[in-house]
């Protein structure tokens, strides 16, 4: 029996080699017909005997290509047209703009077995790519997505490629990047002063890749163009090379992201699961959190007091081919690769910004544009599932299924900033763009909006935004005209983010535990428990409000946080302690801070961030940070030492007021105080914060619970990235009968508000 199914197909299914599949699928099962791109996927007419068609559509989803991925069919059966042949139709375009962009993808095991191959056209060729792999969000202009749309419009394909491109039996058939010696990109080792060739050839690739590897081994940086902006490269076993990054980047202590050749060497300096290394070898080739297996001496200068490293594979061409020169010269190298910016600026793309950094002098450009920056993104496995830090190259732009009638634009929060906007009953998110704390980063964050409008034919409707007046992101959002303006509250954002993404219709009670944020009541939160869902939100218990001596301040120098807490506890008398902390303050040192305390020169807050500064400063860990959260990360990583497991909590109260449940950290504090005075391993004391932290989230879930009957809680917030708590917080829980969701998809820290803002403020105009 014949039958003729029309399918549409929804996802990421152009641009990804999805109408070749379909049509060598279609011959394979004797099928007549057609496949096109429309402007929200691909349609597909099939015609053929019943089984064939069930197996059609069987293969269809079980074999489409890796870089694909097919979010919805819909199916239905019409009438018969008895067509001889299967074929590819022209697009069908439309003003009204909307297709799953691919993000850029790690060169695929073809393209790499090519790479190296002597008897091939493209052998050495450091931009070579196929329909599978290659990049594709950083080099589009505008949709449809075909080359006189992306940075590759200047290159015109050479007979050979074009008859690829042509071929619709060929792995490149409209692989639009496609190119190869003869009429593609070029690249260059450069210095200030040189100038990028018009032409390569292969012997000039050996040349620079040669020169290039021996710069690295004699401890040079190399600033090197990728696939969304620069990296700044040199041997990470090179202390001196290593201490000469950290000026160029004005990075004392952050640790640094490592990029290592092959599987094997990994294996031998970190843990793996299994896992894990399908996270690491996968074609988005994030940078993943491991633990360290053996510390070798150079990984003081890499990451200083760690327990785990940042690293991932090779994932362009180039790098594939610099690692290949590098291990004729070096055994087992291991590269740094970072991100190539001034700090707190945005990620350089352009060779006129990457010269800029005259602490830099040699240069491995070329000259394939970068349209939109792409920073690399960072992951973590936890539980056989892969956890989002960052959210950037390899899988931007993301598209998540959320039914609406509005366009919604989420602005983000200042630090960890995105984007999210909502078109055709998608959320679709920006990449990581960096803190708004400058012009230049505004600037970006702006560009890349404007970028989506254009690609998404996006014109918001309604806008939601944080309530915090200051932030940059908020600034923007009351400057729109003609839109519904929606404030959202920062941590309300951030619980909401974990509803959406794990599809949580009931009530749910809220852990949020952040650095800052703007509350109602004008103080800063950052300790919050709530119960709501995506409608409303009540804040139920919180931290007992302390002070941020000076503000802002505070946050660049903990110790100002627990010299509070220590003159809140024992006024002058704490001058009386025979602490190390104490011992740094004489009278005209203190006497500044004693006067801001006194004349309540503060700003109360509940935020549990900060209390990680406060015992990390108590405990001479870090007083003054580098980076954001870096007292807090030590302090984590301190408590790692601990080999006791089971402890008993330190004390703390959770009393109501005023309709509220507080939670006492005083007693809690003198016990840290008291721990320090009878010497107690400081590693112990710092594990035991930790567990009394999840002793308290247990305890006030629980009475939450008693009072609500609510069984279910989403945790979130900034916080929740220090892995020791993560998975305390996550065990008590369970272990006392809670379902528990977290962020996966979404970064649990501030990336994830602009997810928040567009939730709540859709379900406020009524949802879907």
């Amino acid at each position: 029996m014949k039958l003729r199914l029309k399918l549409h197909i929804k996802g990421r299914v152009q641009g990804v080699g999805f109408r070749p599949f379909i049509y060598n699928l279609a011959k394979k099962h004797n099928l007549c017909g057609f496949v096109f791109n429309d402007p929200s996927g691909v349609t597909v007419e099939a015609e053929g005997e019943k089984d064939n068609l069930k197996y059609f559509l069987r293969s269809l989803k079980e074999l489409a290509p890796k870089i694909s991925y097919v979010d919805k069919i819909d199916k239905e059966i019409i009438p018969l047209k008895s067509e001889k042949i299967f074929f590819i139709a022209n697009s069908y375009i439309s003003k009204d703009k909307f297709v799953f962009i691919s993000p850029d993808i790690s060169i695929c095991d073809d393209c790499l077995r090519e790479l190296f191959s002597y008897d091939n056209r493209r052998h050495l060729y450091p931009f070579i790519n196929c329909t599978n792999c290659g990049p594709r969000y950083t080099i589009i202009k505008d949709i449809p997505y075909d080359r006189s749309r992306t940075t590759m419009n200047t290159f015109k394909m050479c007979s050979e490629c074009f008859s690829e491109y042509r071929d619709v039996r060929d792995r490149r058939f409209h692989a639009q990047p496609n190119a190869c010696f003869n009429c593609g990109p070029s690249m260059n080792l450069v210095n200030r002063n040189n100038k990028l060739s018009s032409h390569l050839e292969r012997e000039d690739v050996e040349d620079i890749l040669i020169k290039a590897s021996e710069l690295l081994y004699r401890g040079n940086i190399l600033a090197v163009k990728g696939i969304g902006g620069y990296h700044l490269c040199c041997d990470a076993k090179n202390k001196e090379a290593v201490r000469k990054l950290r000026e160029i980047k004005n990075r004392p202590t952050k640790p640094f992201a490592l990029m290592v050749s092959n599987i094997d060497i990994l294996k031998k300096i970190c843990f793996m699961s299994k896992k894990e290394i399908e996270v690491v070898n996968s074609i988005r080739r994030p940078i993943v959190i491991l633990r360290i297996k053996i510390y070798k001496d150079w990984m003081k200068d890499i990451a200083l007091n760690q327990k785990f490293l940042g690293v991932m594979l090779p994932y362009t061409p180039l790098h594939y081919l610099l690692f290949f020169y590098l291990r004729k010269i070096m055994p087992e190298p291991i590269l740094i690769m970072t991100s190539a910016n001034y700090k707190d600026s945005p990620l350089i793309a352009k060779e006129e910004e990457i010269f800029k950094l005259k602490e830099v002098s040699y240069f491995l450009i070329h000259n394939r544009g970068i349209y939109a920056r792409c920073d690399d993104s960072i992951s973590r496995v936890y539980n056989r599932k892969e956890i989002i830090l960052r959210k950037a190259r390899g899988y931007i732009p993301d598209f998540f299924e959320f039914p609406t009638k509005k366009r919604i634009l989420g602005c983000g929060a200042e630090l960890k900033s995105t984007f999210s906007l909502t078109k055709n009953n998608y959320l679709i998110t920006s990449p990581y763009l960096g803190d708004l704390k400058n012009y230049a980063t505004y600037t970006f964050f702006k560009n890349t909006l404007q970028h989506f409008k254009k690609i998404f034919s996006f014109d918001a409707e309604v806008v939601a935004y944080d309530c915090h007046p200051n932030y940059l992101s908020t600034q923007y959002a009351l400057g729109l005209n003609d839109v519904v303006k929606i404030p959202i509250q920062h941590h309300y954002a951030h619980m909401a983010s974990c509803i959406l993404e794990n599809r949580v219709e009931e009530k749910v009670i809220g852990v949020i535990f952040d650095g800052i944020g703007f509350g109602l009541d004008g103080n800063v939160w950052g300790g919050e428990f709530f119960v709501g869902d995506l409608n409303n939100f009540t804040r139920l218990a919180y931290f007992d409000y302390f002070g941020l001596v000076g503000g802002d301040k505070a946050v660049e120098e903990p110790f100002r946080v627990a010299f509070y807490i220590l003159y809140f506890l024992f006024g002058e008398d704490m001058f009386k302690l025979n602490i190390e902390f104490i011992k740094q303050f004489n009278y005209e040192i203190s006497l500044p801070f004693i006067y801001l305390v006194r004349g309540k020169h503060y700003v109360y807050t509940s935020s549990v961030g900060r209390l990680f500064d406060a015992v990390s400063s108590l405990l001479r860990v870090k007083d003054r940070v580098s980076y954001e959260a870096e007292a807090a990360i030590l302090l984590e990583m301190l408590s790692y030492k601990c080999r006791e497991r089971k402890l008993n909590s330190y004390p703390f109260e959770i009393v109501k007021e005023r309709g509220y449940y507080k939670i006492k950290w005083q007693n809690l504090f003198k016990e840290i105080v008291e721990d320090l005075l009878k010497g107690v391993d400081k590693a112990k004391i710092g594990f035991k914060f930790h567990y009394s932290l999840a002793t308290i989230v247990r305890k006030t879930c629980q009475t939450i619970r008693d009072a609500y009957g609510i069984r279910k809680v989403v945790i979130s917030g900034g916080v929740f990235q220090n892995f020791l708590l993560f998975k305390l917080v996550t065990k008590f829980l369970k272990d006392s009968d809670f379902q528990v969701y977290y962020n996966c998809r979404f970064p649990t820290n501030d990336e994830n508000i602009s997810v928040g803002q567009v939730a709540i403020a859709n379900a406020r105009l009524g949802g879907s």
